[in-house]
């Protein structure tokens, strides 16, 4: 139970990525087909594409550390000696780690200021404004801790035995 749980845990990002492709591209086909065939829009679908965008992308940039994949320059690591090379890929993985969690407390901030506020979205009255800004908090958590786990299972799979699983 608990291994299933956490599987369903560590896949949080793809569920999130899949939930909000589908609901854009539903409310996005739907307002083509109801500008364009029955010539009207509704005035939310725009808004709420938008929203769906910045889940999209936030969730992609936490799942993207998961999977080691996020944007970084590795020429230079390639060109030095292997010692220079290991620091300067442990500072890039400590500046990412720092960067996600520096962003996450900032965006949290604007998160707790909406929901003071209780600020909505003008198109969707009754969608509160802190919705779409949580996900840049989790995105951005989910980037420091994503790579977190990825440089522990880097370490676990170097320094496990060559012939561990052969017998």
């Amino acid at each position: 139970m608990k291994s299933r749980l956490l599987h369903h845990l560590d896949m949080w990002e793809e569920y999130i990525l899949f939930l909000f492709m589908l609901v854009m591209l539903v409310v996005l086909a739907v307002q083509v087909f109801t500008r364009y065939v029955l010539s009207f829009s509704f005035s939310w679908a725009e808004q709420l594409a938008r929203v769906g965008f910045v889940w999209l992308t936030m969730a992609g940039i936490s799942l993207a550390a998961k999977k080691g994949m996020h944007m970084k320059v590795d020429f230079l690591p390639q060109i030095v000696p292997k010692n220079v090379a290991r620091f300067i890929c442990v500072f890039s993985d400590a500046f990412v780690v720092l960067f996600g969690f520096y962003m996450g407390g900032l965006i949290l901030k604007t998160v707790m200021l909406q929901m003071k506020l209780n600020q909505v979205f003008s198109s969707i009255p009754w969608l509160p404004v802190w919705t779409m800004y949580i996900a840049g908090v989790l995105g951005m958590f989910g980037l420091s801790v994503r790579t977190i786990q990825r440089i522990i299972l880097e370490r676990r799979t170097a320094s496990a035995p060559a012939n561990e699983g052969v017998r």
